[in-house]
């Protein structure tokens, strides 16, 4: 799964996809997370615990990243 967010180039002002984060996770990881509870559920921790590519800064500010 990828998440991504349009916005326009700099040099072009053409819009272009700009990826977020990327995880790879199994059916079976996936069926681990109690969606019944997803107020108890932290999102950045429930995906660092599969294989992620994210670059956050600690005050929650997403660089781009390439996607799986």
């Amino acid at each position: 799964m990828s998440a991504f967010t349009q916005a326009p180039n700099a040099a072009t002002g053409s819009i272009e996809d700009k990826y977020l984060y990327s995880v790879k996770v199994t059916r079976n990881a996936w069926s681990k997370i109690h969606f019944g509870n997803l107020e108890a559920l932290d999102p950045v921790a429930a995906l660092a615990a599969f294989d992620l590519k994210r670059d956050m800064t600690k005050t929650g500010i997403f660089r781009t990243v390439e996607p799986w």
